[in-house]
């Protein structure tokens, strides 16, 4: 991987040595005169390692090195020193201003590249650790909430199976069978003399945001049982006659509600949107939010035996495109036709 070397030095002679030792290796590198031009560059470019010359007059490496560590983007960079004259030559003084190593001259070529690579793979190995320990803090007590919702929704804390959520929820092919079914009906109901009203049909299509990025972020266990919680939680709130909850992909949902208008579709999806905030299933990884939300796309039609119940799904499936396109938590689209 490409590292970004930078030097402070005015010595063209001892510029160059290091830029023709660099050259042959994928690392770019920079050098600069003055401490501001330095400092600028570890502020806006945070480099992967700093070379600071002794040779520079009226320049004190050491404490160039020491602002260099009082920095927020400059205190987990490299400095190694670069000692021109032995008789200015002091390991305390380098090493109390927070520099990671030296290089004394004249230059050993072997040494001076494995000193280089040495800093370079320390810093690597750093920041993968922090990296590491920045993503524990944050799994840690996400997994502690998922066991908490586990253990009050009595939910297994794993999924013996691959298809755990179809024990929960019918899968998309019954849900558009089921669709159909009440598509006719509700058509049949519409066209009979006797019975003129409350025929509307909706559907919500409920997706989960970013959750791609969850999957990937999380070991499947977890994402397993968020995913079994999240589907109790939606199955719990189409509690009517006729209602159906079923998955619709592995991140969406897809919501039945027969003799529903637009407005009633859209107090089912704010009371889903409002259950699954208050889970607060922590989503460290979502352009939306902090915790686990929805994005939906509600239609509503009037159902007629010349229009298949698939256009409704067509026009749900715009509505929820929209809706996740405007990046809000719990955002609903609706449409009619």
């Amino acid at each position: 991987m490409k590292k970004s070397i930078i030097i402070l030095d005015n010595l063209e002679e001892q510029i160059n040595f290091f830029r023709d030792l660099i050259k042959d290796s994928t690392h770019s590198f920079v050098d600069v005169d003055n401490e501001l031009d330095l400092l600028d560059f570890v502020q806006v470019k945070a480099p992967d390692l700093i070379l600071i010359s002794s040779a520079i007059p009226d320049l004190d490496c050491h404490l160039v090195c020491k602002k260099i560590k009082l920095l927020e983007k400059g205190k987990n960079i490299p400095v190694i020193i670069i000692n021109r004259d032995p008789r200015y030559f002091n390991v305390d003084l380098i090493f109390d201003a927070g520099a990671n190593d030296y290089i004394n001259y004249p230059f050993n070529k072997r040494e001076v590249i494995h000193r280089l690579n040495q800093q370079l793979l320390i810093k690597t190995l750093k920041d993968n650790l922090r990296e590491t320990t920045t993503q524990l803090h944050k799994i840690i007590p996400h997994y502690q909430r998922l066991q908490e919702l586990v253990e009050t929704s009595n939910l297994p804390v794993t999924n013996q199976d691959n298809e755990g959520r179809l024990h929960l929820i019918p899968n998309r092919r019954y849900f558009e069978e089921m669709l159909q079914k009440e598509w006719l009906r509700a058509s049949r109901q519409r066209n009979s003399l006797s019975d003129m009203e409350g025929t509307d049909l909706s559907i919500i299509l409920a997706k989960i945001n970013d959750f791609e990025a969850y999957e990937n972020n999380h070991e499947k266990e977890i994402v397993d049982s968020c995913l079994r919680i999240i589907t109790q939680d939606v199955k719990d709130t189409a509690k009517r006659a006729g209602d159906l909850v079923a998955e619709f992909d592995k991140d969406t949902f897809a919501v039945l509600l027969p003799s529903t208008n637009t407005a009633g579709a859209q107090r089912v999806a704010q009371v889903i949107g409002n259950h699954v905030m208050e889970l607060q299933i922590p989503h460290h990884f979502s352009s939306v939010s902090e915790f686990i939300t929805f994005s939906f796309g509600l239609a509503t039609g009037i159902p007629t035996q010349a229009i298949h119940s698939s256009n409704l799904i067509d026009v749900a499936q715009d509505c929820l495109q929209r809706a996740i396109a405007s990046k809000q938590s719990n955002a609903v689209v609706t449409d009619q036709f």
